[in-house]
């Protein structure tokens, strides 16, 4: 490693080249998908071969103006996915400026919504005196290290070194050596032929644009690696989706989900004790993506290399019975309850308790091997694997009540393993909420919210919480600081944002945050009737709770 006791800036003053050397995960999943196109559908791709094409797929541009973003470098936040979604980017030259003008100091500024308006014709483009070549592929605006050095160097007859010694000095502000530089500029500028007031006005935008700038060949490497991205998910989507989700944090897989069913054949599919493993395995055929056994609860690396370990060595599990025999064979114990610890000697016979057992039934892994039709057929897997285990299912382990509870067994594969499909109308239906919103209001699911027919219906909705936020904002009329909420409903892969606005969250606070933490709310089912509005923030539909709406919390 190579260390100096000098400051950047006294380096750069010896003539010392600085490297920015960014080791990034983005090339180890693009290299996955990569491999799993040229194995499975016998392709010859590599990421020089995308990077050096045309740049031009229609089928990628046309992703990105939908904003299906998820999982593509640098244009996944959702504010950067409403930029492009807004901009309707159509070649290379519109996801480099993407990189550059969405920033804080940008945005201020006005020149992302400039860009934005003269590429969409809202606007035409004014050039100043001489700019036209530096700044004819970004409509007139100044958005590049770059730009500025080759305007210095074509109106006022700065040497290269000169330009990118100008860029540098404002963009660390060394006022007392960029006034030495005006005057030069000025010289050459009017021995150019530039007009006084046109010289005037470059170099203002010099001093104001400067200090933001972004570097063009940054820029331009962030774009070209985010274009290879959005290739291989517009073409291989499986493959691409496969790797996303092997990467995916647990909070980015709800998201992820939901995109692949509106953009692609892709679909996750439970696990399954034959099939899946200690990662998320794809059957390319099917287009089928098994959820992974180390996404269930407490189920450890080492339990999972356990299974797995078996099932290769001796075979495919061919009953609940079968998989409890052969797995702890060298632990011969009966347990008293599903939580009953092991000592460190059975952990060390074999890695796999009792609750793992529980967890791996209610995720849905045995619904196959045991022809289970339904959810609620899990609990006869669960009391076959506690008769073997030695001990009884209790009431209070799993109510009476909700054995044939569709809803309950779902909810149940949910919370332990992070996958599920809930039927919210059949929830919707036995709710006490639904006779006091009948009549008020009409049943709709979340994925039909987005439907431009929906805005400004009244809709009665069943869904989970899995995010809650406050925020505040200032009262523009009484300039009071008030208090608003967003929520983020899921059913089953789709989502939507739900505003309550002040008034109507000081009402309904307590009932959804009962104790006043508003984490408590989180993963609770929420029955209510809502009002469908356009929200120009988001550029789609959201719902808004109104005055008389109806809530339930399940």
């Amino acid at each position: 490693m190579l260390i100096s006791e000098f400051d950047g800036y006294s380096l750069d003053e010896q003539g010392l080249l600085k490297n920015d050397c960014l080791g990034i995960k983005e090339l180890s999943k693009l290299q996955a998908v990569i491999n799993i196109c040229n194995d499975k559908y016998h392709t010859d791709i590599t990421f020089q071969n995308i990077v050096q094409s045309g740049l031009d797929d229609p089928k990628v541009y046309q992703l990105l103006q939908k904003g299906y973003t998820q999982n593509i470098f640098q244009f996944s936040s959702k504010g950067m996915t409403k930029f492009l979604v807004s901009m309707q980017p159509d070649k290379i030259e519109d996801l480099i400026a993407a990189n550059a003008l969405f920033r804080p100091a940008t945005l201020d500024s006005g020149s992302t919504d400039k860009y934005v308006d003269c590429k969409l014709g809202d606007a035409d483009p004014v050039y100043l005196w001489g700019t036209y070549n530096a700044m004819k592929n970004t409509y007139g605006v100044l958005c590049y290290q770059e730009q500025l050095a080759q305007i210095a160097r074509e109106v006022g007859k700065f040497s290269l070194g000169e330009g990118v010694k100008l860029v540098k000095l404002i963009s660390k502000k060394k006022v007392d050596k960029i006034l030495a530089l005006r005057d030069k500029f000025m010289a050459g500028a009017n021995e150019n032929g530039c007009p006084k007031e046109d010289a005037e006005a470059i170099w203002h935008m010099f001093e104001v644009a400067g200090g933001y700038l972004f570097n063009k060949s940054h820029a331009t490497a962030y774009a070209v690696t985010a274009y290879a991205g959005a290739y291989l998910k517009a073409n291989y989507p499986t493959a691409f989706y496969t790797i996303a989700l092997q990467w995916a944090k647990d909070d980015e897989i709800p998201t992820l989900m939901s995109e692949m069913e509106l953009c692609s054949e892709a679909k996750i599919v439970p696990p399954d004790i034959n099939v899946s493993g200690g990662t998320f395995i794809t059957d390319y055929e099917t287009n089928k993506i098994f959820w992974s056994l180390s996404r269930i609860k407490m189920l450890g690396a080492k339990a999972t290399e356990w299974i797995i370990n078996e099932r290769n060595v001796r075979g495919e599990f061919s009953s609940i019975e079968n998989f409890i025999e052969r797995i702890f064979r060298y632990k011969l114990k009966l347990y008293k309850y599903w939580d009953d610890p092991d000592n460190p000697n059975e952990a060390t016979k074999c890695p796999v308790n009792a609750r793992h057992v529980r967890h791996l039934i209610l995720s849905g892994c045995f619904d196959k091997v045991e022809n289970a039709q339904s959810v609620i057929e899990r609990y006869a897997i669960l009391e076959k694997a506690a008769k073997c285990l030695g001990f009884e299912i209790s009431e209070k382990d799993i109510p009476e009540d909700l054995r044939n509870k569709h809803y309950f067994w779902s909810q149940q594969q949910i919370a332990i393993s992070g996958i599920g499909a809930i039927d919210y109308k059949r929830i919707y239906d036995n709710s006490e909420a639904k006779p006091q919103i009948k009549g008020k209001a009409s049943w709709a699911l979340l994925k039909n919210i987005q439907d431009p027919d929906y805005d400004g219906k009244r809709v009665a909705i069943c869904a989970n919480i899995v995010d809650i936020e406050e925020k505040k904002f200032k009262d523009k009329k009484t300039g009071e600081n008030r208090v608003f909420c967003k929520l983020l409903l899921q059913q089953n892969n789709d989502l939507v944002e739900m505003v309550i606005w002040n008034d109507e969250w000081m009402n309904v606070r307590a009932t959804l945050c009962k104790g006043g933490s508003l984490s408590s709310a989180k993963n609770k089912m929420l029955i209510c009737s809502a009002q469908v509005k356009y929200s120009d923030y988001t550029g789609g539909n959201n719902l808004q709770l109104y005055k008389s709406s109806i809530i339930d919390i399940l």
